[in-house]
């Protein structure tokens, strides 16, 4: 909807369904059933317009609260709409009623606002948004609270966390959550963008996008805005040249005919005729880019009270610059960057350097002012501000607001003289804040390379400790981005022997527990059980809880990989609430994740899920969701999987992918999808995902892991492909000498490798060099397996299915397989192995046992949507003759039997008599008994006169299915 005419009273026309969408919002909020609506729409189509406009009119004196977000500084300046909105309510409420409602003991949003008294030295990235969730939720309980952050597009990372945490967190109460945001703004990836597309799956989230008004419409507005009736001709000519847009419709009414097409040169033209003063304060005003006060203006502007008074009623006059409740802003973005762009270069500097010498006195550590120093060229100012404020920003946990200023300050080091005397911190200390910032904000590559510039700078003979740090940080960001990072932690941990100071030994542990992560994501736990315990020492020693979480983190892991389960979960739970009461995300995160992979290799499926799905929903509630969340998606994909709930888990990696994970993340997230793909034969679907691996695996050191997983789904698609050849070449780049992998990895290469040498004995019975050549394999693969020390449910299961596989040790062998699967509700893997126990029972002529075994697989088959299996267990069914219609009479003028059809088809491809008789489970005499047979009732003399007589009568086109 539009607004025309004065703030006290404007004309709506043209979004009476948007309007009524918000309204029905705002009543669901006011029974106490919070709703997000974010309202979108290109630049002018009057997104502010419709929120103003029925946020005015709302029944029940709702408590509205709005902020907006900013163009300059948006990175570097974190929660600006909000502090704008719990400034608004000090300002209505007071800041003795709003202090009352904020913990006793200190507030975090006393580092917005000094008045809500002194927020604590340090707290957790998660409390600042905790006490804005309950100060909203509590003011709300008086009376219904809608509070609006306008142009979303351009918030800081600290807003967008916000907003988003607020939505899928605000329950029981009456409170209406509003964004704006402008379409077109945002690149494809960028964090803004996954944010709109992450919130539907939270709360209760309106989405309402404008489109350009029809000419009714603009008929009707021009009404409003004249105050006559609508001319037919000069409304049909606007609505065709502003297409719509409610701005441009405003600025073309009062253009004439020769006016530009373009809505910025046509904004520009209705600014230029302004007088001087007018001009300068539309100037100041664009170059703020914030409300700005009377006494600002008048300090920026050097205009008399009287005149700036003047200035600026004539400009509210004219509909540029609107007054708010805190000062002025010209009316609409479009308007502020059509006059700043108009500005010369020159004029922008001198501009930005007269508002930074207003904000000095007013805001000497903030964001903003660094900003304004910096674009004004003034890079000595600009400098020791940004390093004040990415101070703060750290302190408020911003770490994204706090990195930007860093590489602000990095990027302008070699601009200014003695920078190191003007911070008061050598160009070391600032890519150490640097680093450390980024691997809080999770930018990984980052933040290696401000690690290596730092390291370059320093000599570890000088400052070990600080050297260690370092190299600590990065090889646990390079431990993020592939998997490695373990040479850099060892040669952390030299740098500090024990029994040295507290502080020293506190290092050691972080170091060592570091370690030990690495170790076991590497999964090798008998090279840091050590690390583990001593870290764990140490933290005791200390009684460090920050050091305590992390040790025990690794104990855990390590004992779940014994197969202690109990044990490990005991100490996960203490290492769980031990990181959340410090605010160690990461270790807190992991503990689920970690807990997870124990419980599915013990076979508790269900269980491991759902471990998952409560990390999920922990890193979602703490705005982790791409990061750390869309490995717990992976984790929770993987039993899923197992359980055969399919479409369950791609609907978990598919909402996981939606948030542009990290690359590792990303191809465990594939690895999950390209298993349920190949299985269910979506080829094309698999080799998108097999290529987008590929690619992954040859540009990233380390992942072992996920590089295993991919070697094993490019074996059983060579093997699913037809190709025992092709699989057994993979699988040999695997064996000499067996891979580091995760024990539950180089067992189901050992089942795999057994499968392909029986499909290559099949497809060359009498091969005497295939013969010994899988022989030869096989007892590699049984060394790997006698290798694996480690015993669980699942890994016992792959055990009695390799022996059933590779022996000849029958029916009972397979049974145990079989029964191996079911009990841990593998279901894919149960089907498998009872389809190749089937085989075996027809080789033995065991056609009952065959039968019920492959009835059993094809039910599971046929649910799963397995194809591939499902068409060998048919043609197991076909073979065998143990389908319903085996005893159907012959449908071939030659009076051919279904058996004799069946023989007739293999001799026409070629095989001898014993291969004919493997492939149908009968004996080389039954074989040769229906070959006479067949040559008598087609009436010919040879094996190729009789292929070539069924191949004229299409024979093989009527063949039963």
């Amino acid at each position: 909807m539009v607004t025309v005419g004065s703030a006290a009273g404007p004309a709506l026309v043209g979004r009476e369904t948007q309007r009524t969408a918000i309204l029905a919002a705002y009543e669901r909020a006011r029974t106490r059933r919070p709703v997000t609506v974010l309202v979108s729409g290109e630049a002018g189509i009057g997104k502010s317009r419709l929120v103003a406009a029925v946020t005015r009119d709302l029944p029940g004196a709702p408590l509205v609260l709005a902020g907006g977000c900013l163009e300059l500084g948006a990175e570097g300046a974190p929660y600006v709409p909000f502090v704008a909105v719990v400034r608004e309510l000090v300002r209505r409420l007071g800041p003795d009623r709003v202090r009352a409602l904020l913990a006793p003991a200190g507030s975090a949003l006393g580092d917005w606002l000094p008045e809500l008294g002194p927020a604590p030295r340090r707290y957790g990235r998660t409390r600042l948004l905790e006490e804005m969730l309950a100060l909203i939720s509590r003011v709300s309980e008086a009376a219904p609270v809608v509070l609006v952050v306008e142009d979303l597009h351009w918030a800081d990372a600290s807003s967008r966390e916000l907003f988003a945490y607020l939505a899928r967190n605000l329950a029981g109460c009456a409170v209406l959550l509003i964004g704006t945001v402008r379409t077109g703004e945002l690149a494809a990836g960028h964090p803004n963008r996954r944010l709109l597309a992450e919130l539907g799956r939270g709360g209760d989230v309106v989405r309402l996008a404008l489109e350009p008004l029809e000419h009714e419409h603009v008929a009707e507005f021009l009404a409003a805005l004249d105050g006559r009736p609508p001319d037919p001709s000069r409304s049909a000519r606007i609505h065709r040249r502003s297409g719509g847009n409610p701005l441009f419709v405003e600025v073309l009414r009062d253009a004439d005919e020769a006016a530009a097409d373009d809505l910025k040169t046509l904004l520009l033209d209705r600014i230029s005729g302004l007088p001087g003063p007018a001009l300068e304060v539309m100037e100041s005003l664009a170059v703020a880019g914030a409300e700005l006060t009377d006494e600002l203006l008048h300090e920026i502007t050097t205009m008399p009270e009287e005149s700036l008074a003047t200035v600026l009623n004539d400009l509210v006059g004219r509909e540029l610059v609107v007054a708010g409740q805190a000062g002025y802003a010209v009316r609409h973005d479009l308007i502020r960057e059509a006059v700043y762009a108009s500005l010369l270069p020159t004029r922008q500097r001198r501009m930005h350097a007269r508002y930074a010498g207003a904000l000095a006195s007013r805001a000497p550590d903030g964001a903003a002012l660094a900003e304004h120093w910096a674009a004004a060229g003034e890079f000595a100012r600009a400098l020791p501000v940004a390093w004040r404020a990415a101070e703060r920003a750290g302190r408020q946990n911003a770490y994204d607001e706090q990195l930007h200023l860093l590489d602000l300050v990095l990027a302008r080091w070699t601009q200014v003289a003695d920078p190191s005397h003007l911070i008061g911190a050598d160009r070391a200390a600032v890519l150490e804040q640097a680093a450390a910032a980024a691997f809080a904000a999770g930018k990984s590559a980052v933040g290696i390379a401000h690690c290596t510039a730092a390291l370059d700078l320093l000599d570890a003979a000088v400052d070990p400790h600080r050297v260690a740090r370092l190299l600590g940080l990065r090889g646990r960001m390079q431990n993020r981005t592939d998997g490695g990072g373990a040479s850099d932690l060892e040669r952390a941990i030299t740098l500090v022997p024990p029994g040295g100071s507290d502080a020293s030994d506190a290092l050691r542990s972080r170091l060592l527990s570091a370690l030990g992560f690495v170790g076991v994501v590497a999964h090798h736990p008998d090279k840091v059980r050590h690390h583990a315990d001593e870290a764990l020492r140490l933290a005791e020693r200390l009684d460090d809880d920050r050091l305590r979480a992390p040790a025990l983190l690794v104990v855990a892991q390590l004992d779940g990989a014994a197969g202690e389960l109990e044990s490990a979960r005991s100490t996960f739970g203490e290492a769980r609430r031990i990181a959340e009461a410090v605010g160690d995300e990461h270790t807190f995160l992991t503990t689920f994740q970690w807990e997870a992979d124990v419980i599915e290799a013990s076979g508790r499926y269900a269980q491991a899920a759902d471990m998952a799905h409560a990390g999920q929903q922990a890193a979602e509630r703490l705005g982790q969701a791409r990061s750390r969340g869309s490995m717990l998606a992976a984790a929770r994909a993987s039993p899923l999987t197992f359980l055969g709930r399919w479409d369950e888990a791609l609907v978990v990696v598919q909402d996981a992918l939606t948030e542009d994970p990290p690359p590792l993340y990303a191809a465990y997230l594939w690895l999950a999808a390209a298993d349920i793909a190949r299985c269910r034969g979506e080829t094309g679907r698999f080799e998108t995902l097999l290529r987008q691996l590929t690619e992954f695996a040859r540009h990233t050191l380390g992942a072992t892991e996920a590089k295993a997983a991919l070697a094993l789904q490019r074996i059983a698609w060579a093997l699913d492909q037809g190709d025992p050849g092709l699989a057994d070449r993979i699988l040999g780049e695997y064996l000499t000498p067996p891979p580091a992998w995760p024990p539950h990895h180089l067992l189901r290469l050992a089942v795999l490798g057994a499968r392909v040498q029986r499909a290559r004995r099949t497809s060359a019975p009498r091969n005497r060099q295939v013969a010994h050549q899988t022989t030869e394999r096989l007892a590699d693969l049984d060394r790997m397996v006698a290798g694996v020390q480690s015993a669980t449910p699942t890994l016992t299961a792959y055990r009695v299915t390799f022996h059933a596989t590779a022996t000849s040790a029958g029916l009972p062998a397979w049974g145990r397989a079989a029964a191996a699967w079911r009990d841990l509700g593998n279901r894919y893997e149960t089907a498998a192995v009872l389809t190749d126990a089937a085989s075996t029972a027809l080789a033995t002529n065991n056609r009952p046992g065959a039968r019920s075994r492959l009835r059993e697989a094809h039910a599971i088959a046929t649910d799963l949507g397995a194809e591939p299996l499902l068409a060998r267990i048919n043609d197991l069914i076909d073979r065998g003759r143990l389908g319903d219609a085996a005893t159907a009479p012959a449908r071939n003028v030659f009076d051919l039997t279904p058996r004799e059809l069946d023989v007739l088809r293999l001799l026409a491809r070629g095989r001898s008599n014993p291969q004919i008789a493997e492939d149908l489970f009968i004996t080389t005499n039954t074989v040769a008994t229906h070959v006479t047979r067949i040559l008598t009732k087609l009436g010919v003399a040879t094996r190729t006169e009789a292929a070539s007589r069924a191949h004229q009568a299409g024979l093989f086109d009527t063949r039963r299915h």
